[in-house]
């Protein structure tokens, strides 16, 4: 993995570093191309050779970026959004700048596959840190999202309710929800001929994944 990628994500701050440390033991040095063990946790199709990168802005004129991003040659596209201990999802005012976003920016790629009522301009602001994201879903027709974060952080029990709400028109079978202790148990089980990687998610479990309540 390239220097500038660990500096930057441990740079902006605990998740950043959290999805650093989930995904890029899977990524080839040289070529950035994801092990196919990685796929298989996240329960994505193998029959193409996906790409990955941090951090990533797709498009340099919106503040939207996402924590990580599979990149296949034929164009299809998985998003990611990660949470740790984050209490809610991003939102913003309702005012007459973002309305203007809202209807030059982002209803074009909503409006055929989130009910209407979510494109109101107060239930967009917000919800706006997952519609503007999920917004990339219209812009790339054969592209998938996914969402990693803890089950044990209730904060963002709502959230979650919202996006399978949103995605509950049309987007359904592009949108996933994986739980971060899920995904870190089948990485482990899906690893465990390998010691060295198994061992890195070890650590990982006791740094970023919370012990099951006693009782």
């Amino acid at each position: 993995m390239h220097e500038g990628d660990r500096d930057r994500v441990h740079r902006a701050g605990s998740t950043a570093a959290m999805t650093f440390e989930l995904f890029s033991p899977f990524i080839a040095k040289e070529t950035r191309t994801i092990d196919a063990r990685l796929l298989q946790a996240l329960g994505v199709p193998q029959d193409a050779p996906y790409s990955a990168s941090f951090d990533r802005k797709p498009d340099e004129d919106e503040d939207t970026a996402f924590d990580f991003l599979l990149e296949a040659p034929d164009g299809r596209r998985i998003f990611f959004d990660v949470k740790l201990a984050e209490t809610a999802f991003e939102s913003c005012e309702d005012n007459a700048e973002n309305r203007r976003m809202l209807e030059g920016r982002y209803l074009p790629h909503l409006i055929e596959h989130v009910d209407t009522t979510w494109l109101l301009p107060e239930t967009f602001a917000l919800h706006s840190g997952i519609l503007k994201k999920l917004s990339w879903l219209g812009r790339y027709p054969a592209s998938g999202f996914v969402f990693v974060f803890p089950k044990a952080n209730r904060n963002l029990a709502d959230a979650e309710n919202a996006i399978k709400r949103i995605a509950s028109k049309s987007l359904a079978p592009r949108v996933a929800i994986l739980y971060l202790e899920f995904l870190v148990a089948r990485i482990l089980t899906l690893t465990e001929d390998d010691a060295r990687l198994h061992e890195h998610y070890l650590r990982f479990k006791a740094d970023y994944v919370a012990a099951p309540a006693a009782g």
